[in-house]
């Protein structure tokens, strides 16, 4: 890209990998970055890189991370997954996905009366609805169904895909801020953090745990086999996947049993139930899985240049914070009424608007694994409905 200051892909490697660190260890030095998060800091810092020109908004390191490294984690973060207790704690997920759709669709629709006199719009009001509607409950996959469903103009297409990257952006380091910000700790329930919490453990007992650890198998063997398990995991589920989008299914099975997370997910839940001992041998998933996922998160903050996106698309911007002020506050309103917890509330959130893959990626950097496939399940559930949401919506306005 002209005018960037780094091309070379293993140079923008270091620097994502380097950002990425930086992110957990000012998590863990700063009080501001506690709040932020870490994953909030490594965003944060990668946005400022692309919008200097220090880093490109495209690069096949990117691509790496997205096609390979993120679902590679899957099957790290989810080792002691526990079917029995994923399905008693994670009812309420599915409950509060739907809540978040709704919101989106509400959202939408107000977007709707408030822009459709606006001349950047004009007549592409009916598909924007849609197009925002489907993102919003689905991810971009539902963005660009709905743009040639109402044969939208493609410069708002090409403006809504700039200014939802800024949006995406912020609300992941706003999701990511919410566990720690004590008002959130004081008025919901949230036994996933309490549990960490108590988990924790002091400096002294900290070095004991290691040494302990080293005895139970923190092996280079370990980590062989680890890698070995999880490469073989993705490509299995790549197999499967292919086969089966081969199949010409109908939409909403092809949607279900080709996507790559939701089969990699399932299939890992399957080895480690019927082989607990394998799972148990390997160790490190825990804590490489999650730093994939953190590295992931900084990698989105990649895709947004503020200048470019208020130069092309301020509108944009502010339709997409109507829409996910009216997700969150619905969900987390109904999350207080019937005090269901707030870790499932957010990844209700994150599923609507994010999609399974940043679902993913934000419960592993939140070391809430067994709410990885309820994550996962209402995330492509999301996409399943999303088109014939966005559809609903939009012809409201035509």
């Amino acid at each position: 890209m002209d005018g960037v200051l780094i091309n070379d892909t293993l140079l923008i490697f270091a620097i994502i990998i380097g950002v990425t660190a930086f992110g957990m260890y000012a998590e863990k030095k700063w009080r501001w970055a506690g709040i932020l998060s870490g994953m909030g800091v490594s965003i944060f810092t990668a946005v400022a890189l692309v919008t200097c020109h220090v880093l490109p908004t495209a690069s096949g390191a990117y691509d790496v991370v997205y096609d390979y490294i993120m679902p590679l984690a899957i099957p790290m973060v989810l080792l002691e997954a526990n079917i029995k207790r994923i399905i008693k704690e994670s009812g309420h997920s599915f409950i509060l996905m739907n809540v978040a759709c709704a919101g989106a669709v509400i959202g939408g629709i107000a977007v709707g009366f408030l822009f459709r006199n606006n001349a950047y719009f004009a007549k592409d009001i009916a598909g924007y609805v849609a197009m925002e509607v489907g993102v919003c409950t689905g991810g971009t996959v539902n963005q660009a169904a709905m743009a040639k469903t109402f044969n939208v103009s493609h410069d708002v297409v090409g403006a809504a895909a700039v200014g939802s990257n800024l949006v995406a952006v912020s609300f992941l380091v706003i999701i990511g801020m919410i566990p720690n910000l004590k008002f959130f700790k004081k008025n919901f329930r949230h036994p996933y953090m309490d549990e960490l919490e108590a988990q924790e453990v002091c400096p002294a007992q900290q070095v004991e745990t290691a040494a302990a650890g080293e005895a139970l198998g923190y092996t280079v063997l370990g980590f062989a086999k680890l890698m070995a398990f999880s490469f073989g995991v993705l490509g299995v589920s790549t197999l499967i996947c292919n086969f089966m989008g081969s199949l010409g299914l109908p939409t909403v099975f092809d949607m279900l049993f080709s996507n790559i997370y939701l089969v990699t997910s399932v299939l890992t839940l399957v080895i480690v139930t019927t082989f607990p001992r394998f799972a148990e041998s390997m160790r490190f998933g825990q804590e490489i899985g999650s730093f994939m996922l953190l590295l992931f998160m900084t990698v989105m903050g990649t895709g947004a240049s503020i200048i470019e996106i208020i130069q092309i698309a301020p509108m944009i911007v502010v339709a997409e914070i109507i829409i996910i002020f009216f997700i969150m506050t619905i969900t987390l309103g109904i999350a207080k009424i019937f005090k269901m917890n707030l870790e499932e509330a957010l990844i209700s959130i994150n599923s609507s608007y994010g999609g399974p893959a940043t679902a993913c990626a934000y419960v592993g950097s939140k070391k809430w694994q067994r709410l990885m496939i309820p994550a996962v399940l209402i995330g492509v559930y999301g996409y399943i409905i999303g088109n014939a949401l966005g559809i609903l919506a939009g012809n409201i306005f035509l």
